[in-house]
């Protein structure tokens, strides 16, 4: 009879746990990557600001029409 384990070899539930540290340290890994791209910012956000800036002097203008549309 072959014993389990045969002269420092890993067997079948030794690659499973190292199988299932590696991608818990893989998931680990991504989790820090993407909250630390939401913590500072993914790099995008000049488009974002102009498109908000834009958006913010259209609302100014709409407001002035309608001021001077009371006033009269």
């Amino acid at each position: 009879m072959v014993p389990a384990f045969v002269g420092g070899l890993p067997g079948g539930m030794e690659f499973a746990v190292i199988f299932l540290m590696l991608v818990s340290f893989a998931i680990a890994a991504f989790v820090v990557v993407a909250v630390g791209r939401m913590a500072f910012g993914g790099g995008s956000d000049d488009q974002r600001v102009a498109e908000l800036e834009a958006r913010v002097a259209e609302l100014e203008a709409e407001l002035a029409e309608e001021r001077q549309d009371d006033e009269q």
